[in-house]
């Protein structure tokens, strides 16, 4: 079944999903003039609660803001919110709404389609995800984001008008349910500490997606899942790409990174290599957890970069997504 107006909102949990069930909604900021990098994140579940997320830097200055609060919707909704922040659904696939209202800054932020949606069931041999537990579904867009946004704290307080691209992804899976190890393993060298890539390369005329391993000796501990996914989108529509590798550069901690280059093979053919540019901020997505409070489940960074595409000079810019394994620290309270 291919992605539909429904889909915009929450999912109910299949039968055979007795624990943790949620729906997981991230959407990016990535204004180099006004200065503001980041992610707006929910984490809707099927246990009564919701975790609520903007991991922003501003000028440079890491600014997270998060909380758990009650959540009582299923299904469609006019608005979610918990108080401070608030998701809605202005046209189903096309434009989303979110605000918030904090205390160091609060925003109004309106993010409409630059392409349409791509369905990760539509990668090259299906979702690369699939086999991670239940997993619904899972689809991602190219977006322009335009809006308000007004520093409420810091030495640069004021209005900033927002205009830039963004990218965004809805999952609806079990993924957080599945109990952890008693003690995690310990990788025995740093090449097997190298968990995924996800980087969203926003360009002119096009957005490309891509999903991997940054190991390339990583074996799918699950299922017949596919090695890699991802997308290009253009004035042909979106496509699945047809291969993705990727080439980090870490900092000494063998966690930040410093740099990325990636090979990709768009849906003609074509091999394309996008390197990373100057690095605008960085941030740690605080919210891979399950019912566990205290237990961070993934270390998954959000790191904004300036691209550029090798091969024909292209300029664009946007986040790389990766994973480092495992999580340290593992707990955090």
């Amino acid at each position: 079944m291919p992605v539909s107006p429904d889909d915009e909102y929450l999912h109910a949990a299949p039968e055979e999903v007795e624990g943790l069930w949620s729906d997981n909604l991230w959407v990016s900021i990535c204004d180099r003039e006004a200065d503001v990098f980041g992610v707006n994140h929910i984490h809707a579940t099927n246990k009564g609660y919701g975790r609520w997320a903007t991991m922003h830097v501003i000028d440079g200055v890491p600014q997270p803001w998060s909380c758990r609060a009650p959540l009582e919707v299923s299904g469609k909704f006019d608005r979610l919110s918990e108080g401070h922040m608030s998701y809605e659904v202005v046209r189903p696939l096309e434009e989303l709404r979110i605000t918030f209202d904090g205390p160091k800054y609060g925003f109004d932020l309106h993010y409409r389609g630059r392409f349409p949606v791509f369905d990760y069931r539509d990668c090259g041999g299906g979702n690369p995800l699939s086999g991670a537990g239940v997993y619904g579904g899972h689809y991602e867009q190219g977006l322009h984001c335009t809006g308000e946004y007004e520093v409420r704290a810091g030495p640069n307080q004021g209005r900033r008008s927002i205009d830039c691209f963004a990218h965004r992804d809805h999952s609806w899976t079990d993924r957080f349910t599945h109990g952890s190890p008693w003690e995690m393993p310990q990788p025995r060298n740093r090449q097997q500490s190298l968990g995924h890539f996800w980087p969203s390369i926003q360009l002119p005329d096009k957005h490309i997606n891509a999903f991997g391993w940054m190991n390339p000796d990583f074996k799918i501990p699950y299922g017949d899942a596919p090695a890699f996914g991802g997308f290009l989108s253009d004035a042909k529509g979106s496509r699945p790409i047809r291969g993705a590798l990727c080439d980090v550069r870490l900092e000494d901690d063998r966690r930040t990174a410093m740099s990325f280059r990636y090979e990709l093979t768009l849906p003609d053919g074509e091999v394309i290599h996008v390197k990373s540019g100057r690095k605008y901020a960085h941030i740690v997505n605080a919210q891979m957890r399950g019912e566990n409070d205290a237990e961070c489940l993934l270390d998954c960074y959000e790191s904004f970069f300036d691209y550029e595409v090798e091969e024909t000079g292209e300029q664009g810019y946007g986040c790389s997504e990766y994973s480092i394994m495992p999580p340290q620290p593992r707990w955090r309270y």
